[in-house]
């Protein structure tokens, strides 16, 4: 299963079941990306991945564990939608969500990014594994 498509289906249930703030995948420019939602956000990026050790002799076939990361952006940290709401509310929806070719995904880890002028950023990521099968 490739990146894209796997990042574009957590976008999708991320989008029905979070219709009141924004959803995207992560900017292709951070730096540029502003909050206009009057909620918030949720941009879903790819991490990176791990491969085990391949088991066969004459061909190459492994398992691929990919990491995901959820940033969760809000005007505010406790009050309705606030970051400890949306990150909670993420990892109920997430947690279990399966892809086609996939395990699972896994929450792994939760972590407050970042302050500013009252814009609050945590991050939620989560795991899931692929194969990875050398093509003949």
């Amino acid at each position: 299963m490739n990146i894209r498509t796997i990042e574009n289906s957590i976008i999708e249930n991320l989008k029905t079941n979070f219709p009141e703030v924004l959803v995207l995948g992560f900017p292709d420019k951070p730096s540029e990306f502003r909050l206009l939602h009057p909620t918030g956000a949720l941009l879903v990026h790819y991490q990176g991945s791990n491969y085990t050790n391949t088991q066969a002799l004459s061909y190459i076939s492994q398992e691929n564990k990919k990491e995901f990361s959820i940033t969760v952006i809000t005007r505010n940290l406790r009050a309705n939608n606030g970051a400890y709401e949306l990150i909670d509310k993420v990892k109920s929806t997430l947690s279990g969500f399966k892809i086609d070719e996939c395990t699972s995904l896994l929450p792994t880890k939760d972590y407050f990014i970042s302050e500013n002028a009252g814009i609050w950023q945590y991050g939620i990521n989560f795991t899931l594994i692929t194969q990875n099968i050398q093509a003949i």
